[in-house]
């Protein structure tokens, strides 16, 4: 079998410039609506340009997966402290209740959480390529990843902040069970994780009026339930094809997280229901060709590296999607390349580019 080199998968970057410039023309409409006075979107297309040309960087520098998957143990040595250190010297930021970011020299912030991401995907990646037929014995199969999985959910957990340790959790089962591990196992520390986990959520006291907000609108405060109802009349208002221009300054429009968490229902808003389904579909497009990618790939590292990469923005998606469409309760995530935000953002991108890098090696 010999290994060459070619340009990266066509379909897969055609879906990528696609989102790049539907997170562009979301992020100005909301603001256009949201926050006309602001800079937002001129700040998120100079980092997407900067985190584009990386994205070529990567992808014309020579194959680098051998020493990704070496330097596996230093890499998740270092997300756990960062995790760890979040604990005791996290900051909050604007709007938000959690301490989720490290603020380093000269006012840049961090969110470990993010990078956890990339590094989760690598380490469960690289674990379940290597154990083999041990994949089926509890101990020496399962227990090594979940224990990690457990470690890096618990710490996002105590930020707090429930829905990026759901995603973990979600993702992390999905590749366990892809990498090989046998359901049975899968399922019964899933069903034990799922308890620990609502045990957290009721006795911490904004998750829990999250729930209950959802559960029971009708019993709780305004301000418990006022963002799920400015999502509500933000859908009302966009219809099939949004609001026209001239109509924009004639209805009310204050939305929390218009540009972040919610920036769903500011397309709705903006573009109406053909603006929901075109990111719709992208993603799906993204799921469906990240699935193909991944079965077609021979080296198992780089097989579940892509199926992990997938399964993370994927269910991000889909997960803040169902939130702006109040299928679920309120989770905190952004809709990953559409929304606002420095750290999701880069993170990203960088994983699409591992994708993309990945997709120029071919078995002949």
């Amino acid at each position: 079998m010999l290994n060459r080199k070619l340009l990266p998968d066509k379909y897969l970057s055609i879906i990528y410039i696609a989102l790049l410039i539907a997170g562009l023309v979301s992020i100005y409409g909301a603001q256009t609506i949201h926050e006309p006075n602001t800079s937002y979107f001129n700040n998120h297309l100079k980092l997407l340009s900067l985190m584009f040309a990386f994205t070529i960087f990567i992808i014309i520098i020579p194959d680098f997966f051998f020493v990704l998957d070496k330097m596996v143990p230093i890499i998740l040595l270092f997300t756990l402290i960062l995790l760890t250190l979040v604990y005791f010297f996290g900051i909050t930021v604007t709007s938000s209740y959690a301490k989720r970011w490290l603020l380093l020299p000269f006012g840049i912030t961090i969110q470990p959480s993010e990078i956890a991401k990339i590094t989760c995907s690598i380490y469960f990646a690289s674990v379940l390529s290597k154990k083999g037929e041990k994949l089926i014995d509890i101990k020496k199969g399962l227990f090594p990843p979940l224990l990690i999985l457990a470690l890096v959910s618990g710490l996002i957990l105590i930020e707090p902040d429930s829905g990026t340790a759901l995603l973990f959790s979600i993702v992390g089962f999905a590749v366990f069970f892809y990498g090989g591990i046998p359901l049975k196992s899968i399922f019964l520390s899933g069903i034990f994780i799922l308890i620990i986990f609502s045990i957290f959520i009721f006795n911490t006291p904004y998750m829990k009026n999250r729930v209950l907000s959802y559960l029971y609108p009708q019993n709780q405060p305004e301000e418990e339930v006022y963002q799920i109802r400015r999502a509500k009349l933000a859908f009302n208002y966009g219809g099939i094809s949004g609001i026209p221009d001239e109509n924009i300054r004639d209805v009310s429009t204050h939305l929390p997280a218009a540009l972040t968490d919610f920036i769903y229902a500011s397309v709705a808003q903006r573009y109406g229901l053909i603006g929901n389904l075109i990111i719709l579909l992208l993603f799906l497009s993204f799921t469906i060709r990240g699935f193909i990618i991944s079965s077609r790939t021979n080296d198992l590292f780089l097989k579940n590296l892509s199926f992990a990469i997938t399964m993370f923005i994927s269910v991000q998606a889909y997960l803040n999607i169902m939130v702006a469409t109040l299928m679920l309760p309120t989770t905190g995530m952004t809709l990953p390349i559409i929304s606002y935000g420095r750290n999701a953002l880069v993170v990203n991108m960088i994983m699409i580019a591992i994708l993309l890098k990945i997709t120029q090696r071919r078995e002949q």
